[in-house]
């Protein structure tokens, strides 16, 4: 599912409008931010802080409603702010992508904003966490 989660945030014109570049293609990434360069802010990494695997008495069902952290990475606090916007608007909306389908009812489930972190070299970030819960099943 995160790579299919990447995929989609990485061809959405909306995210590649706001999101720096690293490698040639939006700075979105799995479990790390990927540069400390100035041009690859803003950026985003994803984190699954729970997994959503949904259970009956047959056992595991098909849907699952994991609970994704992003973390949104800007130069600026609107940067972190507007990336982070960028995306709840993606993930809210239903699509299928690389054999998964996300589901509409994606909610925003927690947000804060953290002080500003300073790379050294004139360079501060700011960052702002969002957790969201994001129904999908394989397709």
């Amino acid at each position: 599912m995160e790579e299919a989660l990447v995929a989609r945030l990485r061809a959405s014109a909306a995210i590649v409008a706001v999101a720096g570049v690293y490698n040639n293609r939006a700075a979105i990434d799995v479990g790390e931010r990927r540069s400390d360069r100035p041009e690859s802010f803003p950026a985003c990494f994803i984190d699954v802080n729970f997994p959503g695997r949904m259970y009956d008495q047959d056992g595991s069902q098909g849907l699952h409603i994991p609970r994704i952290r992003f973390e949104c990475f800007g130069r600026t606090w609107l940067q972190a702010k507007q990336l982070g916007r960028a995306i709840t608007e993606l993930v809210e909306t239903p699509e299928t992508v690389g054999g998964i389908r996300f589901h509409r009812g994606a909610q925003l489930v927690f947000e804060r904003n953290m002080t500003p972190e300073d790379l050294g070299g004139g360079i501060k970030v700011f960052r702002n966490l969002r957790d969201m819960t994001i129904p999908y099943t394989p397709t």
